[in-house]
């Protein structure tokens, strides 16, 4: 808890700096993702479950601040086999999840593009709420970790009108070991719109 309060009071401070010229945007994206290393040994099936919100301010014309919350579901039925953990066997269908919930800082730097057409890399980090469960039959095994984390993204923003772009994205996510939870990453790309003062 300790570490979102953090994120959140340099956020909120670094957007109520007052610098000429600043405007703040806001982006709301859908996203798919690919799991990958740990997390793609538990569900290996991409999922079309996730999306993103960020609400930023450019400190100049080419870089920007911002906070990302997100919400990232893995999901896959696994078939009837005979499943171990530690000492322990069960004979039945899987049914695995992972539910992922970054809230991560960030900055982008935009490159020049045309007018209506800005590149941009970023990178960021923070906290990620990870929920591992499996399902089978009556019994269910959860594991609930806070993990930290950081990500690199590469994206663009194509303005449609006043106020208004596309935003498109290719982000991956990458979240340390904590305590005897795995390490998990994944790639997500989405797309979504950018509404701008």
């Amino acid at each position: 808890m300790k570490k979102i309060k953090y994120l959140l009071t340099i956020t909120a401070l670094v957007i109520t700096i007052n610098v000429q010229g600043q405007e703040f945007y806001t982006n709301l994206t859908y996203d798919m993702s690919v799991p990958l290393g740990n997390t793609s040994d538990f569900v290996s099936k991409t999922s079309f479950r996730g999306a993103s919100f960020e609400i930023g301010r450019f400190l100049s014309d080419d870089v920007a601040l911002d906070l990302r919350f997100s919400w990232h579901v893995f999901y896959e039925e696994m078939p009837t086999d005979t499943y171990t953990v530690g000492t322990e066997s069960i004979t039945g269908k899987q049914f695995r999840y992972i539910n992922s919930f970054p809230i991560t800082v960030g900055a982008k730097y935009f490159f020049g593009g045309g007018l209506n057409f800005m590149p941009y890399i970023g990178a960021g980090l923070g906290t990620y709420k990870q929920n591992v469960r499996t399902d089978m039959g009556i019994y269910t095994l959860e594991e609930k970790k806070w993990h930290f984390g950081f990500y690199p993204e590469l994206g663009f923003l194509y303005d449609i009108s006043y106020g208004l772009g596309l935003n498109v994205f290719a982000r991956y996510d990458y979240t340390l070991k904590a305590g005897d939870a795995d390490s998990q990453s994944y790639l997500s790309f989405g797309v979504g719109f950018h509404f701008n003062n």
